[in-house]
């Protein structure tokens, strides 16, 4: 019988299997030509297929300007039948309950088809095809459903973890993305009356798949009220303040980045386990050593986009801040030891912002701090922060504490 730790470390294990798995198809999607795009789509779906054992891999589109929905891409498994041609402008009326549940933003999870009842519907239409088990993950853009990615298992069943299909969700917006992309791209030509806004749309999409890789942790991430839009807000409040008061490194630019990056801070994360994350007791010696990993993880996860975009000036400051926002000035920091200004400063200004929000709202070992509390703790923290920035934040402080509650009660 497995240990508590081995038990932690498979856990580990998968779920990092899975982030990389689906950070490359991202990555690669960020970099594919126009040309080779159906190519790259294929060739994801097949990725996905052999990760999880399934048969068949595909992409529907809703329409439902014309109140039908149609196969757009499809892979198989060998000796499994394709059904992408005979899957083309099929009437929404026809799945009622399917399209309502992806409607709602919400996956349509069957693990044994031989369960529904018998005048189901969706079992009418699956058992025909052999399927024993399905998973169609909707294609949301905001609140606006525009498909899904479906999972099929013929020859045995198959079932998913909630963590496996809450990265699916996010995988699949991100397709999305790239499916919007294309199709910009490829009417460029024709649509040169449109070409400004279609520019900015390339730029949203770029900025939006990066932040798919900021949701495969967000999605478990343990602090409440929203804590990644207020470290984004305030810290990009704090910027304004240092390019008001004339800072030399912070430029407009600086402050667009910072906005940017600073809600990656976390994207470690994804490799720490929910025992440990949601643990409401002082952790262990070992189980430190997987919290502060998430700097390392982050900074991978980062490098290998930087790798891609090596002057992309968001995804440098990204990297900086998710490796470097628990160093401290004192250089007792984790986990490279910086000390002082060797650490980036959009790193020094999210490790004050990080710990301000952190003190200011529940965790699973400690209660919300009034402001006032907040400001005492930290003024304790001695060594910790950059003390010109930090005699800043407190000479600003009052800012501070409205845009937090602004943003708390927003989000």
């Amino acid at each position: 019988m497995a240990t508590s730790h081995e038990s932690l470390t498979l856990q580990l294990q998968q779920q990092e299997r899975l982030h990389h798995l689906l950070s490359s198809l991202l990555n690669r999607f960020l970099t594919t030509e126009i040309a080779d795009f159906k190519k790259r789509v294929d060739q994801s779906l097949a990725e996905l297929g052999h990760y999880f054992a399934v048969d068949r891999v595909y992409v529907f589109d809703y329409d439902f300007t014309n109140q039908v929905c149609h196969n757009t891409f499809e892979w198989c498994a060998e000796g499994i039948t394709a059904e992408m041609d005979n899957l083309q402008d099929v009437p929404i009326d026809v799945l009622p309950e399917w399209v309502n549940i992806h409607v709602a933003g919400e996956t349509m999870y069957i693990p044994r088809v031989a369960d529904l009842p018998e005048g189901s519907d969706v079992r009418a239409i699956l058992e025909p095809q052999a399927i024993q088990s399905l998973l169609a993950v909707p294609m949301m853009q905001g609140k606006s459903c525009q498909g899904f990615v479906g999972f099929d298992s013929v020859v045995s069943e198959r079932t998913y973890t909630e963590y496996e299909q809450q990265a699916l969700q996010d995988f699949s917006n991100a397709l999305l993305g790239a499916v919007e992309r294309h199709r910009i791209e490829a009417g460029r030509e024709e649509a040169q009356r449109v070409l400004a806004e279609r520019e900015k749309e390339l730029i949203d999409y770029q900025e939006g798949l990066v932040r798919t890789l900021l949701r495969l942790s967000a999605l478990r991430n343990n602090e409440t009220g929203n804590h990644i839009e207020r470290v984004q807000d305030l810290s990009t409040l704090f910027a304004t303040i240092l390019y008001d008061h004339h800072h030399p490194e912070v430029s407009p630019l600086f402050i667009e980045g910072i906005r940017l990056a600073a809600p990656l801070h976390d994207i470690g994360k994804i490799s720490v386990p929910d025992a440990i994350l949601l643990k409401a007791n002082q952790l262990s010696d070992q189980e430190w050593v997987f919290m502060r990993d998430h700097v390392r993880v982050g900074g991978e996860v980062l490098k290998d986009l930087q790798t891609q975009f090596p002057q992309n000036y968001f995804i440098q400051m990204a990297y900086h801040i998710a490796l470097y926002h628990h160093e401290r000035w004192d250089g007792t920091g984790y986990n490279q030891g910086l000390k002082g200004e060797d650490i980036p400063l959009a790193a020094r200004i999210v490790t004050i912002i990080d710990v301000y929000d952190a003190l200011r709202t529940v965790r699973p070992y400690k209660p919300a701090y009034t402001h006032e509390d907040a400001i005492l703790a930290m003024r304790d923290m001695e060594g910790a922060f950059d003390p010109t920035l930090f005699e800043l934040f407190l000479v600003h402080q009052e800012e501070i504490a409205i845009m937090f509650d602004q943003t708390f009660k927003a989000h």
